[in-house]
């Protein structure tokens, strides 16, 4: 089963895989709206029309009426999963089974008192793994979603424990599509 790196920005989906021992990204813009398209209104383009609990959206770029993504409650709205099954649908990889890796804003992944904020993580892992069809077509079917902090795991990657101690301090600086973040990381032994 293929696992698929997903950070689900509130402006873009942006997505990472090894394919045949090389690392692939696709960036998909999110633009969606309620209700469906026609393929006339496209000119014969692919059309992505969406069905989510009864609700219908569709992937339209140049619409006025585009549904806002750029609130903190898009991480958990039937919006996020609709962007990212179109950024899987259109990142050439065929229709299968895969384990998705998302994120949440850090200060949604961790409480107040700098723990793990399971009921956000479970209930991310909930709408990621939600039901979605696409109208006369084929979905990725999400077998397991593991949820991150935004940022963190870059720090993480790049931090060689070999040369870090306990004292050392990363500086991620996150400029996303809508907001920008500065999360300062201290190596946790």
């Amino acid at each position: 089963m293929m696992n698929i790196a997903c950070d689900d920005g509130s402006t873009n989906v942006k997505l990472a895989w090894i394919e045949n021992g090389e690392i692939k990204t696709h960036v998909s813009q999110n633009a969606f709206r309620e209700g469906w398209a026609t393929p006339l209104a496209f000119g014969g383009k692919t059309i992505y029309n969406y069905l989510i609990d009864g609700r219908k959206f569709t992937h339209d770029i140049g619409s006025t009426s585009a549904i806002t993504t750029t609130h903190t409650s898009f991480q958990f709205d039937a919006v996020s999963r609709v962007a990212i099954h179109h950024a899987l649908l259109t990142s050439g990889l065929e229709p299968q089974d895969v384990e998705l890796t998302v994120t949440l804003p850090v200060a949604m992944f961790f409480t107040s008192d700098a723990q793990l904020n399971e009921a956000n993580i479970e209930k991310k892992k909930a709408n990621v793994m939600g039901p979605i069809t696409l109208n006369n077509g084929e979905t990725f079917h999400v077998v397991k979603v593991n949820v991150m902090p935004e940022s963190v795991p870059a720090a993480e990657y790049l931090i060689d424990p070999k040369t870090t101690t306990q004292l050392t301090r990363t500086l991620v600086v996150d400029l996303g599509g809508t907001t920008g973040k500065i999360h300062e990381h201290a190596r946790i032994y």
